[in-house]
């Protein structure tokens, strides 16, 4: 039997989030007029613009696309990917990653299991955190230097890209084993998709929500010793 792990990335293999923290780390290393109004100028509007997301005024692509434009500027791709590395191995050096999920992530490796990013995030910087896992299929949201096409990675939007891909790499679902490892409600489509889903929150109230819904959960936080030797034990 075949069996693909898919993956989302923040709060699931990062501990924290990555998208505000990439801007603020692009605009820094911006031109001087953006490094110069980085802190008094850009970050207050990023931080209106996200409350006017969170009051419904916002939809996410609008709200990403807007602080690509506000705190990024236009970067070639090759920039966008130089940053991208670089911003990567600082998140992870000063942000660290999940340990339970690196222990399943690690495990799907081992055992010759292909292994998937699936995120919102943009695939410029994704594709650095997937590198540094050793992961080589990457599913992100894209950006084309002004917009983001086809929506943002999220939701709905991934729950189809994923079957897609699924799809295009390994035919008929027959014989196919599909584990996906999330911190999102939001991904509730693929978690009830999966032949083996499994949940991460370091929250102990939203592990209870998913149990409730039929989905094995695990604290991020975890060790690997705390989870036994594999990733059946896991969930």
């Amino acid at each position: 039997m075949r069996r693909i792990a898919i993956y989302d990335l923040d709060k699931t293999l990062t501990r924290r989030p990555t998208f505000t923290p990439f801007l603020i780390f692009a605009a820094a290393r911006g031109g001087p007029v953006r490094r110069l109004l980085l802190p008094f100028v850009l970050l207050p509007v990023w931080i209106v613009a996200m409350g006017l997301y969170k009051a419904g005024l916002y939809s996410r692509t609008a709200l990403k696309t807007f602080g690509m434009h506000l705190m990024v500027g236009r970067r070639s791709p090759q920039e966008l990917a130089r940053l991208g590395t670089a911003f990567a191995r600082r998140h992870l050096e000063r942000g660290g990653t999940m340990p339970a999920t690196m222990h399943l992530l690690e495990e799907d490796r081992r055992r010759g299991n292909t292994v998937v990013i699936a995120t919102a995030a943009f695939g410029f910087y994704a594709e650095a955190f997937a590198r540094a896992f050793g992961v080589e299929h990457v599913i992100a949201t894209r950006w084309d230097g002004r917009a983001i096409p086809g929506g943002n990675c999220y939701g709905a939007e991934k729950h189809a890209r994923v079957l897609a891909w699924l799809d295009g790499a390994t035919g008929p679902r027959e014989g196919l084993h599909l584990r996906f490892v999330s911190d999102s409600f939001a991904d509730a489509p693929l978690l009830d998709e999966a032949d083996e889903p499994i949940f991460v929150s370091r929250d102990a109230g939203k592990r209870d929500r998913a149990r409730h819904r039929g989905w094995p959960a695990i604290d991020g936080l975890q060790s690997s010793a705390a989870l036994g030797g594999s990733p059946e034990t896991a969930a």
